[in-house]
């Protein structure tokens, strides 16, 4: 009998943690990775990863990195909301200027900055594209 009731309460647990990969349950979706190694980085003053090769950012475009730069030299990041749609995305971000990050890149304290991070995808790789002050109203459903 118990059997017959923890089986299906095991499996109903193991299809939440699939369906909610893109809140960090089970992991991290391709997008929310490629933003976390970007802004780790960035954040950390260290350098901003390159554009892959044949990236679909625009020719021209402001470094995200130097506009990110403006607003606090390092920081930590959380990420808010993201929308996709083809090979292009918008993810809104809260950047903690230094004075403490937490593991995970949560900001630990002081007073955080919408930001709204544009990308391009190319293959499978996610390319930083833009960064800007703000956000971009995202449904979640």
């Amino acid at each position: 009998m118990a059997l017959a009731v923890g089986l299906p309460l095991l499996v109903a647990a193991i299809v939440m943690a699939v369906v909610f990969t893109g809140t960090g349950v089970v992991g991290r979706s391709p997008l929310h990775r490629a933003v976390d190694r970007y802004l780790d980085a960035v954040g950390g003053g260290g350098t901003a990863p390159a554009t892959g090769p044949g990236s679909a950012c625009p020719d021209g475009a402001t470094d995200p990195a130097d506009a990110l730069r403006r607003l606090a030299p390092r920081f930590g990041h959380h990420i808010v909301s993201s929308t996709e749609s083809g090979d292009s995305a918008a993810v809104n971000v809260d950047l903690a200027p230094a004075g403490g990050e937490r593991a995970g890149s949560e900001p630990a304290g002081g007073d955080p900055v919408a930001v709204l991070l544009e990308l391009r995808r190319t293959g499978d790789r996610w390319d930083v594209c833009a960064a800007s002050t703000g956000r971009m109203a995202i449904d979640p459903f």
